[in-house]
């Protein structure tokens, strides 16, 4: 960090610096008072903590890009000082306009700085109630920008939708218009509820396309278990595509910025006949097909070469076993 702002004297953090001339504003504000997880934001606690410093770096990136390290350093400020473990400062205030200001100059590190706008409305409940509110106001106020980014910033526009209640109704009006919705879209309407009419379509064409990612899938299948026509069909596509891992795997695709609701379908499971070939205390091996599936099964009234059912799921997961009864009754076992 190449340089550290001088304190001033008292500043009111919940006033909007959106002023003309914002560019060049940075080093006359008074970062001594305005405090983050290391203390003053003007370096006097370290370079981790010089704002300004990181500031003036984003806002000059095309001249950093050649040493990235920098650029690292200077979003490590703004990540680690504005906001540390899930908790935002009230320094987060006074950097927020800074950012939208690198974004809308078409900056090389625009995707990293709109995801952290996101993260710090997505923390801002961790603020007393009155900067938590101002925080929302000072983003809610850039509603037209944040609508702008669709089809650029995806992930981060619809967290802040998510998070600020007052961009709900230009983000509705936005994604009414749009020919495609970004999986994080779609994923984001789970929570914010209702989706456009096209947005059925749109999420089963991603469900059934053939060159889309893993994740985008996961989301066309989440976003279709909570608005989509529950047909048996649908239920056995949709839990075809969203594993037992995918509430991590999607949390971790939007970037932690919001905790999506994934629900997965009950759909039966398919019934295989499976030959024991191991029988233990706590658990049964079985053979399905070319299959080999372990069953937590303990005290299993089976041994080595009983054929049983098993019902297994799309995603190879044993969740029940039949076993015909001398008699001819049928005992289930629910895994």
């Amino acid at each position: 960090m190449h340089y550290r702002a001088q304190r001033m004297g008292r500043f009111d953090s919940t006033r909007s610096i959106d002023v003309p001339g914002l560019e060049h504003s940075v080093v006359a504000l008074p970062w001594g008072v305005l405090r983050g997880a290391f203390g003053p934001s003007d370096g006097s606690a370290g370079v981790g903590s010089n704002v300004p410093s990181a500031i003036s770096v984003l806002r000059h990136a095309p001249l950093y890009l050649k040493v990235p390290e920098e650029i690292d350093e200077a979003f490590g400020v703004l990540e680690q000082h504005a906001i540390r473990h899930g908790v935002v400062y009230p320094v987060a205030l006074t950097i927020v306009p800074f950012l939208f200001d690198i974004v809308r100059r078409g900056s090389p590190v625009a995707e990293r700085t709109t995801d952290l706008i996101a993260e710090y409305a997505s923390a801002a409940a961790t603020l007393e109630p009155r900067l938590a509110a101002r925080l929302r106001e000072v983003i809610a106020d850039q509603a037209v920008a944040i609508c702008s980014w669709f089809g650029i910033h995806d992930r981060a526009a619809a967290a802040l939708a998510v998070h600020v209640p007052a961009l709900r109704a230009p983000f509705f009006a936005q994604i009414a218009t749009l020919p495609r919705l970004a999986p994080e879209v779609l994923l984001a309407l789970i929570e914010l509820g209702s989706p456009p009419p096209h947005a059925l379509a749109l999420a089963l064409e991603v469900l059934d396309g053939s060159d889309v990612t893993i994740s985008a899938r996961m989301c066309a299948a989440a976003f279709l278990a909570q608005f989509g026509e529950q047909t048996p069909a649908l239920r056995t596509r949709i839990d075809a595509a969203l594993p037992p891992s995918a509430p991590a795997a999607l949390r971790a695709f939007v970037g932690k910025l919001w905790l999506p609701t994934v629900k997965r379908p009950v759909v039966a499971p398919k019934l295989y006949a499976a030959e024991v070939v191991f029988a233990g205390a706590k658990l049964v091996l079985v053979r399905a097909g070319t299959k080999s599936v372990t069953l937590p099964w303990a005290d299993a009234p089976v041994g080595r070469g009983d054929v049983i059912r098993v019902g297994i799921t799309a995603h190879g997961q044993p969740k029940l076993a039949l076993i015909t009864e001398p008699d001819g009754s049928v005992t289930v076992v629910d895994f």
